[in-house]
């Protein structure tokens, strides 16, 4: 077996060691031929000559739907949605995440909730001291006794979204599309996103225009955080519907997403939508559940 060398340093690695009267084994990374890093942030000294075996632990990359367990990939995903689409305020009280944004933003105006801890009448005071309606966002799988507290409690359901996921792509779009670092006027125009500005603004994004001799016809937005691509605000003008345009912004947007895990939202209710993203390989991830106490303000679903 080949010794450790300073080409290995920083490798993780398992070894195992001749330790009277069998043998003991270690993990972490390697500071020297003599010592590593285990997980507790512990430095752990050992002589080489009582090495027995050793290899490096390759990390096997999570994939969209694998890896970690599933409420830590659930909650994971809800954060990485959350920094995609960030509020101008936040405020974090025990698993509960408090946002407020100008008003026309559903998920930048509602507490997204991500533990059993309740925090409801917190909740309640905060949004209505800036003149909102309390709304939260939570997962129902993972938050089912909260549910039904929330529902108890007068907070009505508004709309469940079907939280989708698909593994890196290479695949590489054979037809014209623009990209935008910052959204166009045009762009901003076709879900009146001109109030939100700042909210896009403050994530790394790109906005992606099909247009034939000036006609807009389709549009959406790519946003990044860590590993992960958020796809979302997708539309086609009405007039070209049916015509394959939707999955070709799908594409174009996919094209953008430097190989990042994608994810986006559809409503459960948008049938031809989930059937598009269905047939361009996104599996069911999560439901993602609003509910808000009654008052009446038109908000978007995003």
């Amino acid at each position: 077996m080949a010794e450790i060398s300073d080409s290995d340093i920083g490798k993780r690695v398992t070894i195992r060691l001749h330790d009277e009267p069998g043998y003991r084994d270690i993990v972490g990374h390697l500071l020297s031929s003599t010592s590593l890093k285990n997980r507790h942030g512990q430095i752990v000294n050992f002589d080489p000559k009582k090495i027995h075996l050793w290899r490096e632990i390759v990390e096997v990359p999570r994939t969209a739907t694998s890896g970690a367990p599933f409420s830590m990939r659930v909650n994971d995903l809800e954060r990485i949605a959350n920094r995609t689409w960030v509020a101008k305020e936040e405020f974090e009280i025990g698993n509960w995440i408090f946002r407020a944004d100008v008003g026309i933003t559903r998920r930048a105006n509602s507490a997204l909730i991500l533990g059993n801890d309740n925090h409801i009448d917190q909740l309640i005071s905060w949004y209505q001291t800036r003149n909102l309606q309390p709304t939260v966002s939570l997962v129902p799988a993972l938050n089912e006794k909260l549910d039904e507290v929330l529902e108890k409690s007068g907070f009505e359901k508004l709309l469940d979204l079907e939280v989708m996921v698909k593994d890196p792509i290479n695949a590489k779009a054979a037809f014209d599309y623009e990209v935008y670092e910052k959204p166009s006027k045009e762009w901003l125009a076709v879900h009146k996103d001109e109030q939100i500005l700042p909210l896009l603004n403050r994530t790394s994004s790109k906005y992606i225009q099909i247009t034939n001799d000036k006609e807009l016809i389709a549009i959406g937005r790519i946003a990044y955080a860590d590993d992960w691509a958020v796809i979302s605000r997708i539309w086609v003008t009405p007039n070209r519907r049916g015509q394959g345009f939707g999955r070709k912004m799908l594409q174009a947007l996919e094209n953008e997403s430097n190989g990042a895990k994608l994810a986006l939202q559809v409503r459960q209710e948008n049938i031809e939508a989930y059937e598009l993203y269905k047939s361009a390989g996104y599996l069911n991830h999560h439901i993602c559940r609003f509910r808000a106490l009654p008052q009446q303000i038109n908000q978007s679903h995003n």
